[in-house]
């Protein structure tokens, strides 16, 4: 039986030192390239993966342990989480601006050492036109998730008589500086410090293994770390839409954007519900979701004729992998099930049975 051997050059010379090139020994064969690619990116994979994991769980664990000095230090705790809106929106401002942010700019930065962070896009966008045409498609977006989110909670009502409930909100929405605090609290600080963790640390990260890629997975995060049913299918929907427009124009400023103005509508409807009888909160929200939907469907098409191959987006640096190895080395890793298990334990206690 005859062997055929590889291109002398594709051996590794570190085993012949002195002599150069030898005849390999029998049954020697030369490592093929393409498998220490495939496990250099299942391995950078896996890294992005447990940092993201890793921040959340420090974003729970630090939440738990501030709840816990809180309740020590302020015997009044309790009463204060119920009935004070200012105590419970400085409490949320501290969660977004410290809890979220501090772990993952240290998952950024260890990303960034390990040479496997992505680009913290903050320039002007590609192009302004779609920069204009996209913040109120990805809006429109948002309130597609809203409403599917809707009918997602009656479904399970109807079906399984299971409620999905969300922590109780007491802010003050009767007076304006009520109002301007949880601006403040809701639509300002998680713009910005969600927007820099998920569109920035996770989906810029992901973009190596395709854009489609780096979006779905980025708002699979996304949606977790909200942590309750009537949450996660709206922020699964809103981060596809939100991440598509950031890579479309170039810059994470349109994620931004686009997060405040959402948060800013949830405010702005929660005035209307507590000032407006329920006749007239159903017209607000008539109203305001007509003009949404007009405007967004009127700048799809002019997106759409702008951009006439709008769903092609980059497949990425690399390719030897499939989506099967790439979804699954993002998902099954053992710090992300572990985030994974924790946030499905706190999802359910925001579930009861009517």
């Amino acid at each position: 039986m005859q062997y055929q051997y590889q291109n002398p050059q594709q051996y590794n010379q570190n085993q012949y030192p002195q002599g150069g090139w030898q005849q390999p020994p029998y049954g020697y064969y030369a490592p093929d390239p393409r498998f220490e690619e495939i496990r250099r990116e299942r391995k950078r994979i896996s890294l992005i993966s447990g940092l993201c994991a890793a921040a959340i769980l420090a974003f729970l664990g630090l939440s738990f342990l501030l709840s816990g000095v809180l309740q020590v230090s302020l015997p009044t705790f309790e009463q204060l989480l119920l009935n004070d809106s200012l105590f419970n929106e400085a409490l949320n401002m501290v969660s977004s601006a410290v809890l979220i942010f501090v772990p993952f700019l240290i998952a950024y930065l260890i990303l960034r050492k390990k040479n496997s962070a992505g680009e913290l896009v903050l320039g002007t966008p590609y192009d302004k036109k779609n920069f204009r045409l996209l913040i109120p498609i990805a809006i429109m977006v948002c309130i597609i998730g809203s409403i599917a989110t809707s009918y997602f909670s009656e479904f399970f009502l109807w079906l399984f008589g299971i409620e999905f409930e969300m922590p109780e909100d007491v802010s003050d929405y009767g007076s304006v500086s009520g109002v301007l605090i949880s601006l403040l609290s809701t639509a300002v600080i998680p713009a910005f410090v969600e927007e820099f963790a998920i569109r920035g640390v996770v989906m810029q990260s992901l973009r190596r293994y395709g854009d489609w890629f780096a979006i779905i997975m980025s708002s699979l995060v996304f949606a977790l770390m909200h942590g309750n049913m009537i949450q996660i299918p709206f922020a699964f929907i809103a981060g596809i839409g939100i991440g598509y427009a950031v890579i479309k124009t170039g810059t994470m400023w349109t994620g931004i954007i686009i997060h405040f103005i959402n948060n800013a509508i949830a405010v702005f409807s929660m005035v209307a519900y507590n000032g407006l009888s329920e006749t007239g909160f159903s017209v607000f929200t008539g109203i305001l979701y007509a003009v949404v939907f007009l405007i967004g469907i009127v700048c799809l098409i002019a997106f759409s004729k702008r951009n006439p191959r709008m769903l092609e987006l980059s497949k990425g640096e690399c390719r030897c992998l499939t989506t099967g190895n790439k979804t699954s080395r993002f998902i099954i890793n053992p710090v992300m099930i572990v985030a994974i298990i924790i946030l499905c334990i706190e999802t359910s206690m925001f579930i009861s049975k009517s």
